[in-house]
């Protein structure tokens, strides 16, 4: 219904438009851009320790979007996804990839009006999103979408003020919001809660504003909250979520390189009978870092938890911690109650030496949970984790062809689970991903 009334929004626009500006209106529609990329994708997971869980895909994803030209201020936006497997994976009854590579179709991700007076952007309608607590993961096969409005000013000076209402998500896949399994995303009345675990819930409204000021040079301040209402984790578990954000951003360019230092607190807080789930944890993180040294990047992180509450850390796969290990995200680990995790990243720019284009990274995460006296999230009362990962990661931008890009990424994560009796199981996940990409824009 609320994309029937956009439909007709944007037919009543045009109708104006044709009786009054047509000649405008046409330039409108053949002004704009065409944005689009094509990307062949190969995962491959396997589990140490067990068997079972093996699997490895090949798929090749598309996206193609279209934005007109301003007409009075007003334009329209449109992007379609698609993913495809020609190479499907192992064992056809694994779900390791269920919930992000192995889902195939066409999914329309944005399907907007936007009007834009003075310094005011407005967007109403399917969007891709990224604010600091509701945003969308771009990662996988499918990126995540928001149905809604939109709300970014300018007017005040070295600030950005957001405001957002969302009624309906589309995840990375079907299978997320309930529906088959290895099917395109849809949009639904259901959204995921990072931290909360990989599928969504039903909700009612999403509400979220922030402020961005960057009140000297090289000083970025941040805050924001969202809401989510009526949400249902589970027949016994409803309520409201309240998200906070509050993060500091400083950098010192000095002769050689340049210092930087950040600072950030999160929070969520929950109601009604979601108090039961203990999710109203704190997460306070710090970061400082030595960047462009003569190409060379070395950074070192740590985050901690309150004790006996988990972080619930934005709405949608988008929002993050300092400290998550690439592939395996900020959700498995660093939000739990009780973990302290420490991070370690070096990284180096091949430009330095001519070679444009190329980047690596080496990234080392250790964290260590303190067991909580209480059913936790994801933790049961007196459980802990122990976890150790790292990765490695290469991309290269080739310059001989614009827009066509390489990667490859590796991850392994160990993990020591101890029980309320102290007795370990572990596990050992590792990951690699190769990926081909190149992007365009068919009106340059």
């Amino acid at each position: 219904m609320r994309l029937l009334k956009l439909s007709l929004a944007t037919a009543v626009i045009g109708c104006f438009g044709v009786a009054n500006a047509s000649d405008s209106l046409v330039d409108a529609l053949t002004g704009g851009k065409l944005n689009g990329k094509v990307q062949a994708t190969y995962v491959d997971q396997k589990d140490e320790t067990s068997s079972v869980h093996d699997e490895e895909l090949l798929g090749v994803q598309f996206e193609l979007g279209y934005t007109t030209g301003s007409f009075y201020g007003f334009r329209l936006g449109v992007t379609g996804q698609a993913n495809l497997l020609p190479i499907n994976e192992k064992k056809k009854n694994n779900t390791m990839y269920d919930k992000e590579w192995r889902t195939e179709g066409f999914t329309l991700s944005e399907a907007y009006i936007g009007y834009m007076i003075n310094q005011t952007d407005i967007k109403f309608g399917r969007q891709y999103v990224t604010t600091p607590l509701v945003a969308g993961n771009y990662t996988r096969a499918f990126k995540e979408a928001f149905e809604g409005l939109t709300i970014r000013d300018k007017s005040l000076p070295n600030t950005t003020l957001i405001g957002g209402w969302y009624y309906k998500f589309q995840g990375r896949s079907a299978v997320v919001s309930g529906h088959k399994n290895g099917h395109a995303p849809k949009f639904k009345d259901k959204t995921i809660i990072g931290g909360m675990g990989p599928v969504a819930f039903k909700f009612d409204n999403i509400f979220t504003g922030a402020i961005i000021n960057e009140p000297m040079e090289n000083l970025k301040l941040t805050g924001a909250y969202a809401r989510v209402t009526d949400l249902e984790a589970k027949p016994s578990a409803k309520g409201d979520i309240n998200l906070f954000l509050a993060e500091m951003n400083l950098k010192f360019p000095l002769e050689l390189f340049s210092l930087g230092f950040d600072a950030n607190y999160k929070g969520s807080r929950t109601t009604d009978t979601l108090d039961n789930l203990n999710y109203e944890g704190d997460m306070l993180g710090f970061r400082a870092g030595i960047y462009d040294l003569a190409g060379f990047n070395a950074s070192y992180a740590y985050t901690t938890v309150s004790d006996d509450d988990a972080l619930l850390f934005g709405v949608g796969n988008g929002p993050g911690s300092y400290t998550f290990l690439p592939i395996r995200g900020p959700f498995v680990f660093t939000g739990f109650a009780g973990m302290d995790t420490h991070k370690f990243i070096l990284g180096y720019d091949f430009g330095a030496i001519g070679l444009n284009g190329l980047k690596t990274s080496f990234q080392y995460v250790k964290g260590e949970q303190d067991a909580p006296n209480v059913n936790a999230g994801a933790t049961k009362k007196g459980e802990r984790m122990d976890i150790e990962g790292w990765a490695a990661i290469a991309s290269y931008n080739i310059p001989q062809v614009k827009g066509l890009s390489a990667s490859v990424t590796y991850v392994e994560l160990e993990r020591e689970n101890y029980d309320a009796a102290n007795k370990v199981t572990k596990t050992d996940q590792n990951e690699l991903w190769l990926q081909l990409g190149y992007k365009f824009n068919l009106f340059e």
